[in-house]
């Protein structure tokens, strides 16, 4: 099936400071601002939101919440640019936001989970698992308090590709290796088909050269996922939307600006 969304809209985020060696392997140390965005979409049956950025709550003290990964990394953050604010800005309410879907659970992806407590969440297999009882190098990037007020929320367990609407406008794709449950988000706008890929990549350059990061759980298998994304980039004709490369991010339109 055709099915079209309607439109989509890249939320800006936080941004770390960061190097590309810290993201991916033989990157350069040159810092630059990272992007941590997430991105709603519109369907006739409903808002989907792709993603959750930051949490609040780092704005009250990253010290705090995030404990001692805080030394690590520096942030840009406002509370005009958290998920829930810019929802509102759009002149929706949170309540309009029928879907969550999580390409993973890290931190900078998972923050704004508990804003959302009337949605359907839906994550691929093995990600919950992974996100409660972590690898112990992983414990610092997932973290508990972005999760604990989901327990009771209504979760969705994928195991493989997953079309939300039967129509074929909006499909999770399988591409672990960064995480055990990764997932990329496939959309047909009235326009174009875009890809929104989460962390399967962090940078184009690592997609075109198939590199992978130095904290990705099974490397081969993440390899396996670029490849798999660039096949789908050229079999549906799509634009692979790389969240943190910043030269993906400046390429497309940012809220309030749609993309159709």
């Amino acid at each position: 099936m055709e099915g079209k969304a309607k439109r989509m809209w890249a939320l800006p985020g936080a941004e770390f400071i960061a190097n590309a060696a810290a993201i991916m392997h033989g990157g350069s140390t040159e810092l630059y601002a990272m992007p941590v965005p997430c991105y709603l979409i519109e369907h006739p049956k409903g808002l989907v939101l792709f993603d959750t950025g930051c949490s609040p709550r780092m704005l009250d003290g990253i010290n705090d919440y995030l404990g001692a990964f805080a030394s690590v990394i520096r942030l840009r953050f406002s509370k005009e640019l958290v998920v829930d604010a810019q929802i509102r800005a759009l002149g929706y309410r949170l309540e309009d936001v029928r879907y969550v879907v999580a390409s993973h659970l890290h931190f900078d992806h998972a923050g704004g989970l508990y804003l959302f407590p009337h949605a359907r969440f839906l994550v691929m297999a093995n990600e919950l698992r992974y996100a409660w009882w972590p690898i112990p190098e992983h414990r610092l990037i997932l973290n508990i308090n972005d999760l604990m007020p989901t327990r009771n929320f209504n979760w969705l367990e994928i195991d493989g590709d997953y079309d939300l609407f039967g129509d074929g406008s909006i499909q999770m794709l399988k591409t672990p290796g960064h995480t055990p449950g990764e997932c990329s988000l496939l959309i047909r706008l009235p326009n174009r088909t875009v890809v929104l890929t989460g962390d399967t990549t962090h940078l184009r350059a690592a997609l075109e050269g198939e590199i992978t990061m130095p904290g990705d759980v099974d490397p081969e298998t993440a390899v396996r996922s670029m490849r798999r994304l660039k096949a789908i980039r050229d079999l549906h004709e799509a634009t692979l939307l790389i969240s943190h490369d910043p030269e993906d991010w400046a390429a497309f339109p940012h809220a309030p600006a749609a993309i159709e």
